[in-house]
């Protein structure tokens, strides 16, 4: 059996509902929604209806351009594959690299167009946290609707003009790989039973793409609290498409949590942590995003029982799991 761009794009889907925080069966139920809502349309509206949200519920998770739709053996992957690294593919084709498809992490194209519903994710999440449904829901909409509006106005297709002008088959993965490492994270760490963010940060030196991001001077780091503060009740949140309102800073501490686990964090949100007396801790971002992506490889063979190769770019850290 040849593994199609279709057929990785489905499996990378299922792979990442898998390892979704929330659950299959929320995120099944929120496909079931998406079902009604569109069975309601008429034929007019339903010409303009994102119809991979029938069985995608990651909007930040696309085919962007297929030139030509064969068999995946070798991918060149990264964190950011935008036009200089499109030209670089080509370019490692000419060299006879024979790159079959290129996957860029964060979203872009029509991946990046209405990317933020994923930040919806946000308020099942955070209610699991004992955050009280109507704020999670109220501060994930307002951080929502924000998000959107900032990138209204962006140049979307400009890579992915490119990747057609260039004829090369294009995909972007972002939740789907985030999810991985934000349940990875949390699993591991309470298997570990941390007291202090000390322990924290000893585990994560024990992450291969933490030791290679560490040896490349970007290390995880302690943002708020110290090597002796004590960890009490911990969050990883390193996926739902963008970081919360830093309304929901006071929500979560309300709720009891002590410390954050973070890939990246704002300085409006950490000063909201200080207030608050939430330790953060910061394990780093091409790392983070990097552990996610690799654990998304790994399932994808598992799942479709296909081999195929990975060239790393862009900041990517690539780990054989």
């Amino acid at each position: 059996m040849s593994l199609k761009i279709n057929d990785f794009y489905r499996a990378a889907i299922e792979c990442g509902i898998d390892a979704d925080p929330r659950g299959r069966e929320t995120v099944e139920n929120e496909l079931k929604n998406i079902q009604k809502e569109y069975d309601r349309l008429d034929n007019k509206k339903k010409e303009y209806f994102d119809k991979d949200t029938l069985f995608n519920p990651y909007a930040d998770t696309r085919i962007l351009n297929i030139a030509e739709d064969k068999e995946i053996k070798k991918i060149l992957c990264g964190i950011d594959m935008q036009t200089s690294e499109l030209l670089l593919a080509d370019r490692l084709n000419e060299k006879n690299y024979n790159i079959d498809l290129i996957i860029t992490h964060h979203p872009n194209g029509y991946g990046f167009v209405n990317f933020y519903d994923v930040i919806y994710m946000q308020a099942d999440k955070n209610a699991l946290h004992n955050v009280p449904i109507n704020v999670a829901e109220s501060l994930t909409n307002k951080r929502l609707n924000e998000v959107s509006r900032s990138v209204y106005s962006a140049n979307h297709y400009r890579d992915v003009d490119c990747a057609r002008l260039l004829k090369l088959n294009y995909m972007c993965m972002h939740t789907v790989a985030d999810n991985f490492v934000e349940t990875f994270l949390t699993e591991n760490i309470k298997k570990e039973k941390p007291n202090t963010l000390s322990d924290i940060i000893s585990f994560l030196y024990t992450i291969e793409e933490y030791k290679i991001s560490a040896k490349r001077f970007n290390p995880p780091k302690i943002f708020n609290g110290s090597n002796k503060s004590k960890v009490g009740k911990f969050i990883v949140d390193m996926t739902g498409g963008a970081s919360f309102d830093s309304a929901m800073i006071e929500a979560l501490a309300r709720s009891g949590v002590s410390t954050i686990i973070v890939m990246n964090i704002s300085d409006k949100l950490l000063d909201e942590c200080k207030k608050y007396y939430i330790n953060v801790v910061c394990a780093g971002h091409m790392s983070s995003d990097s552990l996610g992506i690799n654990l998304l490889f790994k399932a994808i063979k598992e799942k479709t029982k296909e081999n195929f190769e990975i060239i790393p770019a862009s900041g990517y850290i690539f780990v054989e799991r």
